[in-house]
This record gives structure tokens, sequence and C-alpha cells, in this order.
């Protein structure tokens, strides 16, 4: 009896460990820099539509809310009339942890760096300005605008890097000039994925069109469209260029730039990690 028992222990240990290694931590950082007070303005009201559709794709890729954090305007949720972009209604609940200014950029890293205690997967998505100086305009800083701060490409590296327990990290980038940030994470074995909207003498821009009509920037709708494989309105896009139901980085930046007329979707991807790299996956 004593045998069996603790052969049914051993056995349940067992399948313990595997349910744990068959799934890897996803940690998201979601940072929108500016504060929308009003629906359907042009180069304001998608810092709010654009945040929320990030954080849906990552709820539909397996994400959970306790691990997805997001820094916005004063810390509260915009209220919209738009039932698509509506937090609560979508999921229940606000979904804005904390205001949006440069030391909770500096400090969000660290808390995640505390929670993930096994390596895992970090996603990174950043909405709002950015210039560019210097050798072919690729110095970027990018501005905080309601707060009249500036986080330079070289300090959000620096941030990112406080999360120190990861397998594979990712960088989505809306800014004009975006494509300055690429070199930040170009070293040899970097195991980081950069996306941005546009190189680094670009310009960024809004969509030209929406399925619905209402304001986006034009990378924040094409790169959740794309992992979804569908857009907000429900149609399915053509992302899955393999056909295997789920889409990686790769294909995302394919699908960028065939559906993007405005500015040129850069990647940056030293250690080769794109094409295998899957968000929604249970192992990215």
């Amino acid at each position: 009896m004593r045998a069996q028992s603790l052969w049914i222990k051993t056995g349940l240990a067992v399948l313990c460990l595997l349910a744990l290694s068959a799934c890897t931590p996803k940690y998201a950082v979601l940072i929108s820099t500016n504060q929308v007070s009003m629906d359907d303005a042009s180069i304001h009201s998608e810092w709010w539509y654009d945040l929320v559709l990030q954080y849906r794709m990552l709820r539909e890729s397996g994400f959970k809310d306790k691990r997805i954090y997001v820094l916005y305007g004063d810390g509260n949720d915009f209220a919209t009339a738009h039932a698509e972009f509506d937090s609560t209604a979508l999921f229940g609940h606000s979904i804005t942890d904390m205001p949006v200014n440069k030391a909770n950029v500096q400090s969000v890293f660290t808390t995640v760096n505390q929670k993930m205690r096994k390596p895992g997967y970090l996603y990174v998505w950043w909405m709002g300005h950015g210039g560019g100086s210097g050798p072919g305009q690729c110095d970027l800083s990018m501005s905080i605008s309601n707060t009249g701060e500036f986080v330079t490409d070289d300090e959000l590296k620096s941030y990112i890097d406080t999360v120190s327990r990861y397998k594979k990290r990712s960088v989505s980038i809306m800014t004009c000039h975006s494509g300055g940030l690429l070199d930040e994470f170009g070293n040899a074995g970097e195991k980081t994925v950069v996306l941005a909207s546009s190189t680094c003498a670009e310009n960024s821009y809004d969509a030209p069109s929406t399925c619905n009509g209402i304001v986006q920037a034009e990378f924040n709708y094409t790169q959740p469209n794309a992992l979804r494989r569908q857009d907000v309105c429900g149609a399915p896009v053509a992302s899955d260029t393999v056909a295997d139901g789920f889409i990686s980085l790769f294909e995302v930046q394919q699908y960028n730039a065939g559906a993007m007329s405005n500015s040129t979707p850069q990647i940056g991807d030293p250690a080769t990690l794109a094409a295998g790299l899957f968000p929604a996956k249970p192992k990215p």
C-alpha cells in the first residue's frame, strides 16, 4: 500500500513538472505616452484605441491580465463611446495600472523582473511621438507627451534590460524615426526582435483607412491585426502565410510590409528568432 501511494505521488509530481514545462511565462509592458480627452480626433484618440487593441491581442494570445502592465495618461482609462475600445465592456475591468511618466517607465521593468521568477517571454509595446538626430537620424528620442519628458533609445534599452530572466523578448514601437531603436538591440546573439513603424529617417502616420472608420496609427492597426489574423471588424487578414494557425513575428513583418503605405516597417532580428517567435504559443 505504501509502495502504491509512493508511486501515485511520484506520478503526480512528474505530471506537475510536465505541465509547468509546457508553458513559458509571458509578460507584457504596454506604454502609451499621452492622454486622450475626446473620441475621433486624429493624432490624439489613437493613443487609447491602439492601446486597447494591443491589450485585446495579448489576451487572445494567452497573456494573463496580471502579467500585462499598462502605463497610460494619468493612470485612468479613457471613457470612450466606442464599444470596441471600451476596456470595461471588453475585459470586465479597467486596464491602466499606472500613469505614464519617465519614473514609471523605468520602474515597471523592475517590477516585471521581480515577478518573472523563471525565464519567460517579454513583450514590450511603445506608442508615441519620436524625433531623430545624428547619423541617418538614427538617434531616437521618444517623448512622453502628457508630462513633457523624453526617453532616449539608449535609456529604453537600459530599462528593458532590467528584466534579466527572459528566454526571448520583442519590442514593437510606433513613433516617427522608430527605426532608430534597432541598433540598440542589434548586438550579435541579442535574443530580441524589434518591429518598428518606420526607418530612422521616416515619420510615422495614421492609417489611411480602417475597417470601421475609427482613427488608428497605421503600424498599430496592421501589427495586432496580423497577430490576431483578423481586423477589428472581425474580417480575416492574410497574415498566416504558412497556414499553421499561429503568427510569427516574421509573418507580422511580412504583413506590415504589404499592408502599410505611409512608412516602411522595419525589423531587427540579430539572433534570427523572428520566424520562430510566436507570441500566442504556450512556448513563444
